[in-house]
């Protein structure tokens, strides 16, 4: 057997509770071990035993224990034994309609099958966080998007994460220091934006956005994207824009520095920010009645990107 199929039968627990049969004849469907009622699979707590002694197989239907007179056939001290099968209510069969197999959701509700249905079904359900629309939005710029990401749940592999592994030992952890700064340990903190050199970078890109009271600080930049990042307006996409390619770009240039020795000036990384958020937003649209001169000046957008709001 391969390994996905493995992987596939593993899932058979978790996967069992939403694949309910509906009763149309009831010739289709295993009595014992299809779900069929809320009680679950009868074969859960009845014993093949028990199946046996009362006169059925393992491969009973549905219909093999419904009576011409619509009650059930099995024996009546089944009822002593199993008292969740006395509010167990006989199926009407009908001839002429096939069993059907469907997947029921979380609510209890048919759902036509699909792959998104199962993993919505399947999946861990947390709360929604406040800066969701801060990684997906519809003018993202996909990479930077899953960078800001892992920036966020502070999941990059700089310093603070790897004492966190015990990668190494902690002499060398202490004389490991920032590769932009040279003066700090490479925190996500002390990267976004505290240290010199990002510092430097911030500064430059940030007067083309509405966060120019925004320090360097991660935790002041993490509460203005709370605030705003449900507004769709172009001031704050575009502050959107910059922060994920300014967290994209400082860290390509820490890796740079660390493992080719290669040394761009804030400047020289400023400009790269800018260039790529630019070229972004001349592939979108703006409502002219945006137009107040700040963005189609600040970003060089031409004037056939404006478009006539109807509205």
């Amino acid at each position: 057997m391969t390994w996905g199929w493995r992987k596939l039968l593993a899932n058979r627990s978790l996967i069992r509770p939403f694949m309910w049969k509906t009763i149309g004849n009831g010739a289709e469907t295993n009595a014992w071990s299809d779900t069929w009622s809320n009680v679950g699979p009868l074969r859960a707590f009845i014993t093949p035993r028990l199946i046996a002694n009362a006169g059925f197989s393992l491969q009973s239907s549905i219909a093999d224990l419904v009576s011409q007179d619509g009650q059930w056939c099995w024996p009546t001290a089944w009822f002593n034994l199993f008292p969740v099968l006395i509010n167990l209510v006989v199926p009407t069969l009908c001839d002429n309609s096939r069993d059907r197999l469907v997947w029921k959701d979380l609510e209890g509700n048919n759902r036509p099958f699909s792959s998104w249905e199962v993993w919505n079904n399947i999946r861990h359900h947390a709360s929604k966080v406040q800066w969701g629309n801060m990684v997906c939005f519809k003018q993202c710029i996909p990479r930077h998007a899953f960078h800001v990401w892992l920036v966020i749940q502070n999941k990059l592999k700089t310093q603070d994460r790897l004492s966190v592994w015990e990668a190494g030992s902690e002499t060398n952890l202490n004389l490991m220091c920032c590769p932009l700064c040279c003066y700090n340990r490479d925190l996500r903190d002390h990267l976004f934006f505290e240290c010199s050199f990002a510092t430097q970078v911030w500064n430059n890109v940030r007067c083309l956005t509405n966060m120019e009271d925004v320090n360097g600080s991660w935790n002041d930049i993490m509460a203005w994207i709370n605030h705003n990042s449900s507004l769709q307006k172009p001031d704050n996409v575009v502050s959107r824009l910059v922060v994920a390619a300014a967290t994209y770009f400082i860290w390509q240039e820490r890796n740079s520095r660390l493992f080719s020795r290669n040394h761009r000036t804030a400047m020289v990384v400023s400009q790269e920010i800018i260039n790529t958020v630019r070229l972004r937003l001349i592939s979108l649209k703006f409502k002219r009645r945006f137009d107040n001169g700040s963005l189609v000046e600040k970003w060089k957008i031409p004037r056939n990107n404006l478009e006539i709001d109807p509205g």
